[in-house]
């Protein structure tokens, strides 16, 4: 009877042990049927809110298939994307984008820089499933500024073993982070990722279903789009003239404008300006770069007298009742000394604007005497020096 208990015991010890998973053994596991296996198919539910936004900017139903192939430094493999009436193709050495309403397929070069057409897509957050490029994980878990925290939780009516990785702050960007759901067998079911940044938070959600392995082939995938092109047209993605994209050349005349000033809640125009110096920054509050010009232009504000140069900041996006009383927490967090002017659509036109910021500056005769998309260290220096000089 004892040798029975103490077999009982024993017994019983073992089944609670092989319960029992940390998180580098599932992360291990994981990795390991990764490896394994060669393809994978799945339908994935992709939702993302961006910081600003009070509800889902984006809620795609996809059905992916990737097919890895580690010599491939642009993806890490071929996929191939189905989302409503577009599909995304990928075949090693060109992307194609492929519309069948319009029964056309553009054919882009990735490996001439036009990676942008998946990368620098939103599209791109369905290929983030962690097979393309593995190990991903076991990083993180090396990485000594992240924190790994295991729970045992119900997630969507199912059971999951949840690994959420907290990351370390780097101003403004707090609170990031990101936690992979798997089931008993240790497959990724769900992602969910949030960060705060400036008070607004920005969610994304992956829920992976109908997972298949190794069902598919790169032969498929050719034989598919060898069917479509049959009766699709395809060309070339042409560049737009980088002329089209230029802002206006110096020694032109500044467009006049029309705005509504945020700050002073009143219409303003450019004419208000006139014999005055004039820094112009078009932005808006999503935009990145432009949050990171806000210092340099308000170092700039305080090294010169407003009777000798105005700084205008003209934004086409914020302008909704909705955005106004964020726009005023905004303001108030990045310390903004300068105003910010509400602008149509025609204003950016008049200033050609394809990219933010933009920055311009008029002499005190109107005429435009700089300009430049983007910002940079180097061209916080340049403004600097050219305002030193211009402005006595």
């Amino acid at each position: 009877m004892k040798q029975l208990i103490y077999l009982l015991s024993v017994t019983t010890f073992l089944i609670s042990c092989q319960k029992e998973k940390s998180t580098d053994l599932i992360v291990e596991n994981f990795e390991k049927q990764v490896e394994k296996n060669k393809t994978w198919e799945y339908d994935i539910n992709y939702k993302m809110k961006y910081f600003s936004s009070d509800e889902d900017t984006l809620n795609y139903n996809s059905n992916v298939r990737l097919i890895r192939h580690k010599n491939d430094t642009i993806f890490g493999g071929s996929f191939w994307i189905k989302n409503d009436s577009i599909d995304r193709f990928y075949d090693l050495e060109h992307i194609y984008i492929i519309s069948h309403n319009q029964k056309k397929i553009t054919k882009f070069f990735p490996h001439k820089g036009q990676d942008w057409a998946i990368n620098g897509n939103t599209i791109s957050g369905v290929l983030d499933s962690y097979f393309l490029k593995a190990n991903r994980l076991s990083k993180y878990l090396k990485d000594s500024t992240t924190v790994a925290k295991l729970t045992d939780t119900i997630f969507r009516d199912s059971r999951m073993n949840a690994i959420e990785f907290r990351f370390k702050d780097d101003l403004p960007i707090e609170k990031q982070r990101k936690t992979f759901f798997f089931n008993e067998d240790d497959n990724l079911k769900s992602i969910t990722y949030s960060v705060k940044f400036q008070n607004d938070w920005q969610y994304n959600e992956w829920h992976f279903s109908n997972e298949k392995h190794n069902t598919i082939t790169d032969n498929d995938f050719h034989s598919e789009f060898e069917m479509l092109s049959k009766d699709y047209k395809i060309e070339d993605y042409k560049e737009p003239d980088p002329k089209e994209m230029e802002p206006i050349a110096n020694g032109q005349k500044a467009p006049e404008f029309k705005g509504f000033n945020f700050q002073l809640k009143d219409s303003t125009s450019f004419k208000e300006y006139k014999n005055k110096y004039v820094l112009i920054d078009f932005w808006y509050k999503d935009c990145f770069p432009c949050i990171k010009a806000i210092a340099s232009l308000n170092k700039l504000r305080t090294e010169y007298s407003k009777n000798d140069l105005v700084i205008l900041g003209l934004n086409p996006f914020d302008s909704k009742e909705k955005d106004k009383e964020k726009l005023e927490d905004f303001i108030e967090i990045n310390k903004m000394i300068y105003p910010t002017i509400f602008v149509d659509n025609k204003v950016t036109k008049a200033y050609n604007v394809r990219a933010y910021p933009t920055f311009y500056i008029i002499d005190d005769s109107g005429n435009i005497v700089y300009s430049k998309i983007g910002h940079s260290e180097k061209n916080e220096k340049e403004i600097d020096s050219l305002l030193n000089k211009w402005i006595k």
